[in-house]
């Protein structure tokens, strides 16, 4: 359907260089840098090694759970502060909740992994690019990957009408596409909603910039998935009549706005990081450098904005240290949709950013909002009482059934699951603290896939000398395959009779070791007394 023009701009696009800036360790849980530590002396993350995937480095995931924690596979995309994690990211990934592989990408700038909805058919989708900004409020300028559950490409989304700058450390250099990390979600209308920035000219002067500044425009589109044709289209900066610059609290300490001077360093003012339809034909978005939720109508004005430290249009009804504030946030999702008198909302509230640390734990936050009283109460606040994090960026709120909750904390390699009483009944890391990222990650029990490539073999040997055989099959859900099955032979010829050596799967890679003797050995997938996919042959 895109093939090879797509392909081509994921290639360009995946030859980017990151530049990111880091300035040592922070304490556990988040906080300010400790101190500027030599890269030597920072310890790393433990990771796992595979004989099938020698250049396959996930990470090792740390993770404790409750028996009525929900079933399903840690989807995120492990992202290195580099280079703290030389030759050792990994992309996207899928690990079942032992700790265990189950997908991985190759090993680019990936992020937003996650299963969806697209045509009445689950999909896996992930957006991969460059990266531009610092790395806490980083944008991004790249596609959307839609794949098939055989990990086939079926679709995809790139964004440019030739009138994009990408600013910032691209040194509005023209990319292939300007599609942005923050967003893109399928709808069920089959649209897909994706956010893009593109450095604007504009005049400054009443926020104490030059008059022929630079800002970052922030752009919502919808588009058609099955006809690419743009739907809706939203930008900041015709809208600063409703939105105005002077309410951003993206500013330098002594409040003067960061940058806007040129083309390259754009004024960064708004950030949009999460949109989401709403049943009314109008879209629900987050605005992290306004601490605003703000709500449109389907012709793309403002109905409403919640601030996490005034209320906006709202007042704000069970005030105590933490109640309905919020700010820095991420992933605003409504519970439910609304009911045209009152809407739920849950959001990850970083409360911290790389310009204001430390300030209060983040937390996931529920929050009714009353539309015609106008009046918003704080619903719940989900927060490990035995473990405080501060998360300057990224993260996610996921609502679960049973009415569990998952909350992933962006910057901070952790997960944590809670249930309907708000109790942690799982807890995940796959990190250090600021050394690497997920910007957001997903529990998702509704994947399974089996690959439309082969599984893969090899052999090393053991320290008595013995033969080991090792086979993967990259993607392969749990429920696809339960077993390896062995043929071995002991001259060059090898075929599937007589019945091979049975052996349970073992995570991602299964081991046997070999007959003595044997000279040719191939494996197959099996699930109970049938193959599923066999591998090549290989000669020993």
């Amino acid at each position: 359907m895109y093939p090879l023009l797509f392909l081509t701009v994921c290639s360009q696009l995946a030859g980017q260089t990151i530049a990111y800036t880091y300035d040592g360790p922070r304490p556990v849980g988040g906080g300010p840098p400790a101190n500027n530590t030599p890269f030597a002396q920072v310890p790393f993350w433990p990771y796992q090694t595979f004989v099938t995937e020698p250049g396959f480095h996930p990470p090792v995931l740390e993770i404790s759970k409750k028996p009525e924690a929900t079933d399903g596979l840690l989807v995120f995309a492990p992202l290195p502060f580099i280079p703290v994690y030389p030759n050792r990211s990994v992309g996207g990934l899928i690990m079942d909740q032992d700790g265990n592989p189950v997908w991985h990408t190759p090993n680019l700038p990936l992020g937003q992994l996650h299963v969806q909805q697209w045509n009445g058919s689950n999909v896996l989708t992930y957006w991969t690019g460059g990266i531009g900004g610092d790395f806490i409020d980083a944008h991004g300028f790249g596609a959307v990957v839609i794949l098939d559950d055989t990990y086939q490409q079926i679709g995809g989304v790139v964004l440019n009408d030739g009138s994009f700058k990408s600013g910032d450390s691209l040194q509005n250099a023209p990319q292939p596409s300007y599609v942005d990390i923050h967003e893109s979600l399928i709808t069920p209308r089959d649209t897909i909603i994706i956010t893009a920035y593109n450095s604007t000219p504009y005049d400054l002067s009443a926020v104490g910039g030059p008059t022929d500044g630079w800002v970052l425009d922030s752009l919502i589109y919808e588009i058609d998935l099955n006809t690419n044709e743009t739907l809706f289209r939203w930008s900041s900066i015709e809208h600063v009549d409703e939105i105005p610059l002077n309410a951003s609290h993206q500013l330098n300490p002594d409040g003067s706005i960061i940058s806007g001077n040129n083309a390259t360093h754009p004024w960064d003012y708004f950030l949009t990081n999460s949109v989401y339809p709403l049943d009314d034909g109008g879209y629900l978005f987050s605005v992290r450098h306004y601490w605003d939720v703000v709500a449109l109508n389907k012709n793309g004005n403002v109905s409403w904005t919640l601030n996490g430290e005034t209320g906006g249009d709202f007042t704000q009804l069970n005030q105590n240290e933490r109640s309905s504030t919020f700010s820095w946030q991420h992933f605003v999702r409504p519970v439910n949709g609304s009911s045209g008198e009152s809407i739920t909302v849950d959001l990850f509230d970083n409360h911290n950013s790389g310009r204001d640390n430390g300030t209060s734990p983040s937390t996931g936050l529920r929050l009714h909002l009353d539309l015609s009283d106008r009046t918003v109460e704080t619903v719940s606040i989900l927060e490990d009482p035995a473990e405080t994090i501060y998360a300057d960026s990224q993260g996610t709120f996921q609502q679960l059934p049973r009415d569990h909750k998952f909350i992933a904390y962006g910057q901070i390699p952790k997960f944590k699951e809670f249930d309907a009483n708000n109790e942690v009944v799982l807890d995940a890391r796959f990190g250090q603290d600021n050394q690497v990222s997920s910007y957001r990650s997903y529990l998702q029990s509704n994947w399974s896939a089996t690959p439309y490539y082969d599984p893969v073999i090899a052999t090393s040997r053991s320290q008595n000398g013995s033969v080991i055989l090792s086979m993967s099959w990259n993607g392969a859900t749990p429920d696809v395959y339960d077993s390896m099955v062995v043929f071995e032979s002991s001259d060059e010829s090898i075929g599937l009779t007589p019945p091979g050596k049975n052996v349970k799967r073992t995570g991602y890679e299964t081991n046997v070791t070999l007959a003595e003797g044997t000279r040719s050995v191939k494996a197959a997938a099996a699930k109970g007394n049938t193959i599923v996919r066999e591998s090549g042959q290989l000669q020993l």
